[in-house]
């Protein structure tokens, strides 16, 4: 952190953290701070999270800038706000009403915010509650069921309602994600790629064509998608942004928090779980029959009742129409040589993403209604 970081920061904590606390100015006391994460990948918005912890209080800021100068990035921040991935999104969502009211409406909630301040260097503060609390990272598989009952229950109270109409709120989100991984999807079309033998060890490349389907008809599984009622999704949910917070589903990062479909965000998170190492490959398909489960129960909690099998659609649509590129990433990853996949050496990833891969042509079988 710079020193006009720190200036900021000392300055912020006084001024809008303090009375948010129910502290004087100077009733804060001494604290110290940390660094929680940078940015994982280049044209994130995001410049870094601290936590600010002082004697009997902790609290966390994020530090949000447009990332000027990564153009070729998939996670480009845009300076449009109508655009999909506009930059200040998540500070504007922890000054709404919307957010703020999802202890009320029920089911899951954002951590609470202690104010947001745009500093005098373009950057924007972001003050919000410390989240503590068991990580989705280390659930198990009934507390992923109860954070999908959490999910069903908000997202059927939210579905189609007038609280949607925000200006803050993205829309369009999943086909600008897709349209910025068309230039990763070459390689389902050389033979080379399928031959190598990374590739023949983790993928059936008897099914080369059941894959490059996939990704074709990513538009077909959107429409799907389409076909069920709006409501308030976070779009990246993923064991990394679920807390268990005394039996609550508090859900951090909203930064790309929209608009989307119900069965959006379960689909994600039946792939990230994996993709990003929480869950065995092997869990796959109890996983996701628990989500479905869980979601279709939140559902009727809601009063929003749909057949299990549309709600399976749903969520297998979620899943089947985002991450059709998987399979193309394993393959550029062993034409190029790269020693890692996802952080992890390149075998374990490839072994994890694979698995996920060919259950994904399951899920695209139901999301076809088959």
């Amino acid at each position: 952190m710079t020193s006009s970081e720190e200036e900021f920061l000392a300055e912020e904590l006084r001024d809008v953290v303090a009375p948010s606390l129910g502290r004087t100015r100077d009733g804060l006391g001494p604290w110290q701070v940390e660094l929680v994460a940078r940015p994982a990948v280049a044209g994130l918005a995001t410049v870094g999270i601290w936590r600010v912890r002082g004697a009997d209080w902790t609290i966390i800021v994020k530090v949000l800038r447009h990332a000027d100068g990564e153009a070729t990035s998939a996670w480009q921040s845009e300076k449009d706000p109508r655009h999909p991935f506009y930059w200040r999104r998540e500070a504007d969502a922890f000054e709404s009403d919307l957010l703020a009211s999802l202890p009320e409406i029920g089911g899951l909630r954002a951590p609470a915010s202690h104010g947001v301040v745009d500093r005098p260097d373009g950057t924007v503060a972001v003050w919000m509650e410390d989240v503590a609390g068991n990580s989705g990272s280390d659930w198990d598989l009934r507390r992923y069921h109860l954070a999908a009952r959490h999910l069903g229950q908000l997202q059927g109270r939210l579905a189609d309602a007038g609280a949607l109409d925000q200006p803050w709120l993205s829309r369009g989100w999943l086909p600008t994600y897709l349209e910025r991984r068309v230039r990763w999807c070459g390689p389902l079309d050389d033979p080379d790629a399928w031959g190598h033998p990374l590739v023949q060890k983790v993928l059936p490349t008897g099914r080369a064509g059941e894959f490059r389907a996939l990704w074709a008809d990513r538009e077909r599984f959107q429409a799907v998608l389409d076909s069920f009622p709006r409501t308030l999704c976070e779009l990246d949910l993923h064991p990394r942004n679920l807390f268990d917070v005394a039996g609550d589903t508090v859900v951090i990062d909203w930064a790309f928090a929209g608009v989307g479909a119900l069965g959006e965000d379960p689909g994600n998170l039946v792939v990230d779980a994996v993709t990003d190492f929480h869950l065995a490959p092997d869990l796959l398909p109890v996983l996701f029959d628990v989500l479905v489960d869980g979601y279709a129960a939140g559902l009727a909690d809601s009063g929003h009742l749909l057949p299990i099998d549309n709600v399976r659609r749903a969520v297998a649509a979620g899943a089947a129409a985002k991450f059709g590129w998987l399979v193309p990433a394993i393959l550029s990853t062993a034409t190029n040589g790269r020693p890692t996949l996802n952080g992890r050496p390149v075998e374990e990833g490839m072994a994890s993403w694979g698995a996920v891969g060919v259950f994904l042509l399951d899920l695209k079988q139901i999301a076809s209604g088959q």
